[in-house]
């Protein structure tokens, strides 16, 4: 039986703007908030999860992938405000909201949904909702000081950047939480490749190979990223 990888496919944050949301994080414990984030190197924006597949699924998704990169263009993302779902009163996931870029992001979605249905993946069930995700509250007697925390910061500016590049990624969970890894980076509006190129660099993420992104160039595959979080983005 084939090995099977749990990939997603993300909007990466720039280092920039995650320092940004670090001091924001900080600023939040030190209103009493949660002590738990998830770390810096970490935090992206998901715009489709495809849970656990096989290898010849993921050679599938890095081509859609890149089909979908091609036709976008590069687009602004500016954070602002903190949110929770279900709701504040209830707050079981801590995010970060998306003032611009909201929409972008959520082209992006379906576009992959488009790219990705003739290959048997099944479309989203409902409307993408964009938002940065920096914890996860399990701990239900923890809710009170978290809501008293984040209601001084529900309109808090926090940056911008621009969204450039979609990645497919890698989740493995353990104990300790999950580390990701990058399977392939693709810069937004580039230039598809041959079928010859598409054919070379069709890798097993588990094979040891070292899978290259649009322009020939190494990527950042294996590198560890450990989490803080439980490592479902």
């Amino acid at each position: 039986m084939a090995a099977r990888h749990r990939i997603f496919i993300a909007v990466p944050l720039d280092p920039a703007l995650a320092g940004a949301v670090v001091e924001l994080e900080r600023r939040i414990t030190a209103a009493g908030g949660p002590v738990r984030w998830i770390r810096a190197e970490q935090l992206h924006f998901t715009v489709r999860f495809l849970g656990e597949i096989t290898p010849v699924q993921v050679a599938l998704v890095r081509r859609a992938t890149r089909t979908v990169a091609a036709a976008a263009s590069p687009f602004p993302l500016t954070l602002q405000g903190i949110g929770a779902f279900p709701s504040l009163h209830r707050p079981q996931v801590i995010w970060v909201g998306v003032r611009e870029g909201a929409e972008g992001l959520a082209r992006l979605s379906r576009a992959l949904d488009d790219a990705l249905a003739p290959h048997h993946f099944p479309r989203e069930d409902r409307p993408y909702v964009a938002h940065l995700t920096l914890t996860r509250v399990r701990d239900r007697r923890q809710w009170g000081d978290v809501v008293r925390a984040l209601s001084t910061f529900r309109e808090t500016p926090v940056g911008t950047q621009v969204a450039d590049r979609l990645a497919v990624m890698e989740s493995h969970l353990g104990r300790g939480g999950a580390r990701y890894t990058v399977v392939e980076e693709v810069p937004l509006g580039h230039l598809l490749k041959s079928s010859r190129e598409e054919a070379l660099d069709v890798v097993d993420p588990g094979s040891g190979a070292t899978p290259k992104n649009s322009a020939g160039r190494p990527i950042r595959v294996n590198e560890s990223r450990d989490s803080r979080g439980d490592g479902v983005p």
